[in-house]
């Protein structure tokens, strides 16, 4: 028996980073509060003019970090290279950002993949 297929959506309170501007070298931090298979929405709390907050159009890259359910397991975060599709100021002084995304992948907080190794041509081993 299969599921249908339909949309995805989980009202969640996950810490997030987004990185920005020239390089990905800007930092902001907010609050996940909505996610699904092809939007994010971000609240930044009270941001004042000076805070770098990305505009709409604008590349970045996110980490989502994920809750930690049993002891054995180390930290997890999705990595996802995003949109922003709107940014929405509230009435307290905080900022709703929505992106859109399409690839989402799984990471190990603080293990980063090794480099891949180049193979060097010509040689092989033997026995």
């Amino acid at each position: 028996m299969s599921l249908p297929v339909g949309a995805f959506s989980a009202q969640v309170q996950l810490p997030c980073s987004v990185f920005c501007g020239p390089d990905f070298s800007l930092r902001v931090c907010g609050l996940a509060v909505s996610i699904d298979t092809r939007n994010l929405v971000l609240l930044v709390p009270g941001v004042s003019e000076y805070t770098n907050v990305p505009q709409p159009g604008e590349r970045v890259r996110l980490e989502l970090s994920l809750p930690v359910s049993d002891t054995s397991a180390g930290a997890k975060y999705l990595a996802l290279r995003a949109c922003v599709e709107h940014v929405i100021e509230t009435d307290d002084g905080a900022r709703q950002i929505r992106f859109t995304f399409r690839k989402v992948s799984f990471k190990d907080r603080g293990n980063e993949a090794p480099p891949k190794s180049k193979k060097l041509a010509g040689k092989a081993w033997r026995m």
